[in-house]
């Protein structure tokens, strides 16, 4: 029950979350650091992979369908090329950050974990 409820409201949770951090630190407030350097690189890959599946769903007109754990391996992999080896390159506000990688996958299993967990569930009562 506790990750049926995770599941329909993390999308929009993080999110705001994500957006707070982003206002916060374009205003300059005091954020810790922890929240200010990390946070929205955990958060990222579950807000991302969730719209996309959004938007697979709504463009096959089939709200069962899930992204395959390859594709989304691939995405995270993707964003974590670009946001950590390419932009740090051309611009100053990006910088590499092993750590930023970690949290990309750690960000793509509570993705998976939640999602396929919710599946198997609706699997179970049909």
């Amino acid at each position: 029950m506790f990750t049926t409820y995770i599941h329909r409201f993390y999308l929009p949770l993080f999110c705001v979350v994500a957006f707070t951090v982003y206002l916060a630190q374009r205003y300059s407030a005091s954020l810790p650091e922890l929240a200010n350097n990390y946070l929205n690189d955990l958060l990222c890959m579950p807000i991302v992979l969730k719209i996309c599946q959004y938007a697979v769903q709504f463009i096959k007109s089939d709200k069962q369908l899930k992204i395959p754990i390859k594709i989304s391996f691939i995405l995270t992999v993707l964003y974590a090329i670009y946001f950590e080896l390419v932009l740090p390159q051309f611009h100053s506000r990006y910088t590499a950050d092993g750590m930023d990688v970690i949290l990309y996958f750690l960000g793509l299993l509570f993705f998976l974990w939640i999602e396929r967990r919710n599946l198997d569930r609706n699997t179970m009562k049909s």
